[in-house]
């Protein structure tokens, strides 16, 4: 970091070399690096020498274009003191200040900006590298100026730190028994501590989290926070095919090293007075820059479950919401006993749903009785339209289709409307579209319908009139097609 100074800021040298405490060494490995890629670097540094505690922080440092993204809704902020609670090596922070007015950021970063995290090490990298780029030419006493507003704490606690007005973070995902004091310590989990802690003592936050406090009665306590400021928004983000982490896993002794965080962007300003959300927002890496760019575009009026879960309802879908709360549900066709009348359900989807009468050989799989034969039709239907996909992605969406979540599927179609020869159809297919798919060693099957059967299954469900379905599936939502659905 010395030799950088003395490349890039020789005007800096000297003071950043008095507060590293190490001479330049005249070998520059960090030219040419990226913020980003910086927090690559360490992150892989901090992972070689101690993986387990790299791995118990549980730090995923921000990858550049997500930052960028974060940092770019500065604009709906008025200016104040920005903190960020877990700076790591300053990403984020790097980000927000070059988003600010060009004019005035050595201004920023000496007096606008409070950096804290519980690495001292990766503190003072923020702080150098912050420094480098920034402060204004000539500005020798910059460094100091921000160190001072540097500190090395753990947020959670209760350090005095310097008045602020708002943050920008990527809070540590680790579970954690330490913080009884907080409304969301039952979740055990560091980052709904962050949100918390943040939401009472700031006007306004960008974050980035796990997008896991959206459903769940875990996590209500952590919705029932967001609940009481007036208003945000969030950005739900999948994690196939392309994830918001990209990149190695370090220090991870799993056999995939992709770090496959399903994220939420949540933005809460003084100026939002409504919460709005996307739905899970799916993109292949061809479309990675597309998608920060049009992520505003599938913001719509949060909606709230019965139990409290912040459905990700997509533009264009309300209407079939309000129809979907209000109809039984599967809970209501089953029994907890067995029955002559089941089917059978994988429970790790990820491009579909779907129900089959027969046994489906794997290891993860939901088996539900039904009351009579007529209820086991009505389920049969349900669960192969594309209700119980879009339902799933609406009010969870996590890793694995949870029973609890199965059992809520809304049931549409009334006793008498469950076509025999459908029926039959689906039966047939039971049997010719079986397939098999390797999973941690085992040949798991699984039944894929064809499009065109689940088209005439959607037409007995919801009728001719029911919303285009192609986006809920689609691997790639900003993919540049013909009739594309970014425009909404």
């Amino acid at each position: 970091m010395a030799s950088l100074a003395q490349n890039v800021r020789p005007d800096l040298a000297a003071s950043v070399s008095a507060y590293l405490g190490v001479e330049p060494s005249g070998n520059n490995p960090l030219a040419d690096l990226s913020i980003g890629e910086l927090g690559v670097v360490y992150e892989a540094i901090l992972a070689l020498s101690d993986h387990h505690s790299r791995k118990a922080e549980g730090q995923y440092f921000t990858p550049d274009d997500v930052a960028e993204f974060m940092a770019s809704h500065l604009a709906s902020y008025e200016p104040g003191v920005w903190i960020d609670p877990c700076c790591g090596v300053g990403n984020l922070a790097w980000h927000l200040i070059a988003n600010s007015d060009e004019d005035a950021r050595g201004e920023f970063l000496r007096g606008r900006l409070i950096l804290v995290d519980r690495d001292p090490v990766a503190l003072r990298t923020a702080v150098a590298l912050l420094c480098l780029t920034f402060a204004d030419l000539g500005d020798e006493d910059a460094v100091a100026a921000l160190a001072e507003h540097s500190i090395v704490s753990d947020f959670l606690r209760d350090t005095p730190l310097p008045p602020y007005d708002f943050a920008i973070f990527n809070p540590p995902y680790a579970r954690s028994s330490d913080y009884d004091s907080y409304r969301t310590a039952a979740t055990r989990d560091l980052y709904a501590l962050f949100m918390e802690k943040i939401s009472a003592t700031t006007a306004g936050f960008i974050s980035i989290t796990p997008s896991s406090y959206l459903s769940g009665t875990k996590y209500a306590p952590v919705r029932q926070v967001l609940k009481e400021l007036n208003g945000g928004r969030v950005y739900v983000f999948d994690n196939v095919p392309d994830t918001c982490f990209r990149g190695f896993k370090y220090g991870s002794s799993n056999t995939s090293k992709t770090n496959f965080v399903r994220a939420a962007i949540t933005v809460v300003s003084p100026k939002d007075k409504r919460w709005l959300i996307t739905p899970i927002l799916r993109w292949a890496s061809r479309s990675r820059s597309k998608t920060f760019k049009n992520a505003w575009r599938w913001l719509t009026p949060l909606k709230v479950s019965p139990d409290g879960t912040w459905a990700k309802v997509m533009p264009g879908f309300e209407d079939l919401w309000d129809v979907a709360v209000s109809a039984p549900k599967l809970r209501e066709l089953t029994q907890h006993h067995p029955s002559p009348w089941r089917l059978e359900v994988a429970s790790t989807p990820r491009y579909y749903i779907s129900a089959s009468t027969r046994d489906l050989d794997r290891s993860s799989k939901h088996v539900l009785f039904f009351t009579s034969e007529e209820a086991r039709d009505r389920g049969y239907l349900a669960l192969n339209s594309s209700m119980a996909y879009w339902w799933w992605r609406t009010t969870d969406g996590g890793i694995s289709l949870s029973k609890r979540t199965l059992l809520s599927v809304p049931v549409l179609t009334a006793p008498e409307e469950a076509p025999a020869h459908l029926i039959e159809k689906l039966r047939q297919s039971d049997i010719a579209d079986v397939v098999v798919k390797l999973n941690s060693g085992r040949l798991n099957e699984n039944v894929k319908r064809s499009r065109e059967l689940i088209a005439e299954v959607d037409r007995a469900v919801f009728g001719e009139n029911h919303p285009d379905f192609s986006s809920v599936y689609a691997a790639d939502m900003f993919a540049e097609t013909e009739g594309s659905n970014l425009v909404h």
